[in-house]
């Protein structure tokens, strides 16, 4: 997959200036992130709810575990290479269409809150690198982009956030040690353009490979994330 991003890449620069465009932007935002967790010994699919409270159902080592949302954020460098395809109408309108390629580096602080069946509640928070390799496709202020994105785990910490966790005990203890340092993602999303170099943009995350190296279980995260983003080349 690398070698074919860089053929595009190439493809991409080899046209002339004049077809180009090479924005360099901010982007800042929160994101809503989650985790499906499964043992391959358990009748239980992971994510699913239970029709008697609605909770979603997940297991470690075959046990049920609760799993709620948590709250993140996210921010950093964007990198957006278009070839421009716009056209012009019959009242002599221009309508802005482009294609290209949108890449950058992000930190992002996603996670999850779980729940055993002692009510031993953590809040895990998971601290990625992300690279996006997106295709974007703009429509006057609107675009649309989708591709694989590489998370690379920076950081892992665990609390215990129990009402009365003096009194609990928890099933299994979770540890930076059992997640995998790389955690490839497909993301699909949308924006639109606010103001002039300025847009908001919504996208989905979802893992593509388990993300613990623990026999037997199978994790990946989920997220949307908002973010606000602000091209640079309108202050130079």
């Amino acid at each position: 997959m690398t070698n074919k991003l860089f053929f595009v890449f190439i493809i991409l620069f080899s046209f002339s200036s004049y077809s180009q465009k090479i924005n360099i932007g901010l982007n800042v935002g929160t994101g809503f992130s989650s985790q499906t967790l499964h043992s391959e010994n358990s009748a239980v699919t992971a994510g699913i709810k239970y029709a008697a409270t609605g909770v979603k159902l997940n297991t470690i080592g075959g046990l049920a575990y609760r799993v709620d949302s948590y709250t993140g954020y996210n921010a950093g460098l964007m990198l957006e290479l278009y070839f421009d395809l716009s056209s012009t109408d019959e009242d002599d309108k221009t309508i802005e269409k482009k294609i290209g390629i949108k890449s950058g580096v992000n930190y992002s602080s996603q996670g999850v809150i779980i729940e055993d069946v002692n009510e031993s509640r953590f809040n895990n928070n998971l601290i990625y690198l992300q690279i996006p390799i997106l295709i974007d496709f703009k429509y006057q202020k609107f675009n649309i982009f989708l591709g694989p994105q590489i998370h690379i785990l920076q950081d892992f910490n665990t609390s215990n956030i129990s009402s009365n966790p003096t009194s609990q005990t928890a099933y299994f203890k979770f540890e930076k040690k059992y997640y995998n340092e790389n955690d490839p993602n497909f993301v699909f999303g949308f924006g639109f353009e606010i103001y002039d170099g300025l847009s908001v943009q919504i996208k989905k995350l979802r893992s593509l490979k388990n993300i613990t190296n623990i026999e037997g279980e199978e994790w990946k995260n989920k997220s949307f994330e908002i973010t606000l983003n602000y091209i640079l080349n309108n202050l130079l």
